[in-house]
């Protein structure tokens, strides 16, 4: 028996989460109206329960062609997410029957194809490789807070010259786009499925609020490297970046990704999830500071309508990751 349940509906929505003890920043309204900004469509909730348990899949439901009949697939937004279990007796069978309806539904609602960007952290897609196409993309990283110690500092190899500090989401956000765009050309990723706006980022500060951060790295008074990164619950996410060519000089990248977690090691954090990355120096920068062993990031991908999906959109593997990878 299942349950869906519109973004409009924020109250039903947050009381499905709350049922399943779901505290993770990227399965609420707030950040699917964000998202919505990158990915237009209709966010929904599925909610499945039976005798073996509860699942709830908060995806996003998008048009795939303008002519009659409507066709549509969905995809889980940008960051990670998918179908997270309440398991009260075989996963396997929750599964199994969570499966056979979410089919039934697609087919009643012309949905000809699903793409899912699991959560590395809560190590979702292992569930489901009997049921879609697993894509394996990039390792990702995380600090246990509890177990945290800022090696980086003792053995001083900071630079003396980066100067770190918590800025405001909303007064800092131009500086911030100022890194994040000329990171972005020099990565030559303007053309990428996922171009951030400016919309996009007001709609992020307007959404998420208190649940938003920001942190910058200084040389000088000049901002050269800063990030944006989410927090609810036990859990923060690292998730957008911004580094001018100095920042990268003296390791500001990594005295930043330190003093976020110092910071919420002091507010009562369990876990920074660093993610991966496409980006060599960020990335030695997430692997000095993780102290967990890495978990993979999977995409997952089921077509429903196998000669529709060939007409409409045809993506094949490569076309699927760069698509749906974070970048």
């Amino acid at each position: 028996m299942y349950k869906l349940v519109s973004i409009q509906e924020h109250i039903k929505w947050q009381e499905i989460l709350d049922a399943l003890d779901i505290q993770d920043i990227y399965y609420t309204t707030q950040y699917f109206l964000s998202a919505l900004k990158l990915d237009p469509g209709e966010a929904y909730l599925f909610y499945f329960h039976c005798a073996d348990g509860e699942v709830a899949y908060p995806f996003i439901k998008r048009k795939v062609n303008e002519g009659m009949p409507q066709y549509f697939d969905i995809a889980t937004p940008f960051g990670y997410g998918g179908p997270i279990l309440k398991i009260r007796s075989d996963s396997a069978s929750l599964v199994a029957n969570f499966r056979e309806e979410f089919i039934g539904f697609c087919k009643d609602e012309q949905i000809i194809a699903e793409f899912i960007r699991f959560h590395p952290s809560r190590e979702n897609a292992e569930f489901f490789k009997d049921y879609l196409q697993l894509l394996p993309l990039y390792d990702t990283y995380s600090v246990d807070l509890k177990k945290w110690t800022n090696s980086f500092v003792k053995e001083k190899t900071a630079s003396p010259e980066v100067d770190i500090r918590k800025l405001g989401t909303v007064r800092h956000m131009f500086e911030f786009l100022v890194l994040y765009y000329s990171n972005a050309r020099r990565r030559e990723e303007a053309d990428s499925y996922y171009f951030f706006t400016n919309d996009y980022f007001e709609a992020l500060v307007s959404a998420l609020g208190p649940n938003l951060h920001l942190f910058g790295a200084y040389i000088e008074e000049k901002l050269v490297s800063a990030c944006y990164v989410l927090a609810m619950g036990k859990a923060i996410h690292f998730h957008l970046e911004g580094n001018l060519p100095e920042g990268k000089k003296h390791q500001a990248d990594r005295e930043l990704l330190a003093k976020v977690a110092e910071w919420g090691l002091d507010n009562y954090y369990e876990e920074f999830h660093l993610g991966g990355s496409l980006d060599s120096e960020l990335g030695d920068a997430k692997r000095a500071i993780a102290n967990m062993p890495p978990s993979t990031f999977f995409i997952g991908k089921c077509i429903h309508e196998q000669k529709i999906y060939d007409r409409f959109i045809s993506l094949d593997d490569e076309d699927i990751i760069r698509r749906y990878r974070n970048i």
